[in-house]
């Protein structure tokens, strides 16, 4: 496993909107703890989404063993949206939050405030499509910001490929070492197809992040971009 730990690519604008995200998210996860049924209520349940039948049967023990909601409260196509703010526990924000910080400031500073707020909303919700697509039949809630900051991490890949990453190495022992970006983002992204666990959206992953590498793809190129800026940028 490889843990980041912090990239050397200073920004040079302040990252208001990774702050505002981060701070958002925080909220919403400590209101999440005070009262559990805005995750029941916001979190996004594909079925509902594409109106796929569910057993009334299992949709009632779902309810009962994981709190998961009986019916619809708010539309759920708008739950693609709230379910990007809110997560399933303490390692997942702080995963999440942490990545963001890593790659989102340094985006934030190549797009632009207003553009990159966009671009993250949008990122996020292809990200939720991506899984919706072949889980169009599946009850379980999805929750959390990965897809999002998965979008992130694609933009960043192409945007700043040969900026220094340092990580974590767990193998046997723990090791920490320097990469660079691509060769943490590809080693990221592969093992989204290698690793397996059924509480975790891998297609929500691997959908933002296409998105994000398709976006910037689209933009332009980071030469394009980038133009005006430090050369260390895509150099």
């Amino acid at each position: 496993m490889l843990l980041p730990i912090r990239d050397h690519n200073p920004s040079e604008r302040f990252p208001y909107v990774t702050l505002g995200l981060i701070a958002v998210n925080v909220i919403v996860f400590i209101l999440q703890l005070l009262d559990d049924r805005i995750t029941t209520v916001y979190a996004a349940i594909p079925a509902e989404i594409t109106g796929a039948p569910v057993d009334p049967l299992l949709r009632a023990r779902l309810a009962i063993e994981h709190g998961i909601r009986a019916e619809p409260v708010v539309n759920p196509w708008l739950t693609i949206l709230t379910s990007m703010f809110l997560h399933g526990g303490f390692l997942h924000i702080i995963g999440n939050m942490w990545s963001l910080w890593i790659f989102g400031n340094n985006v934030e500073d190549a797009l632009g405030h207003f553009r990159y707020l966009l671009l993250y909303l949008f990122w996020g919700v292809v990200a939720a499509l991506a899984h919706i697509v072949f889980n169009w039949a599946s009850p379980i809630p999805v929750v959390g910001a990965s897809g999002a900051i998965a979008g992130v991490m694609g933009a960043y890949m192409l945007l700043f490929p040969h900026a220094r990453i340092d990580c974590v190495l767990l193998f046997v022992i723990i090791t920490f070492v320097e990469a660079p970006a691509i060769f943490f983002l590809i080693f990221w992204f592969v093992s989204q197809f290698l690793v397996y666990n059924p509480g975790v959206a891998y297609l929500a992953h691997i959908g933002g992040f296409v998105a994000g590498f398709l976006v910037i793809k689209a933009m332009g190129g980071p030469r394009r971009i980038l133009q005006g800026r430090r050369r260390r940028y895509y150099y």
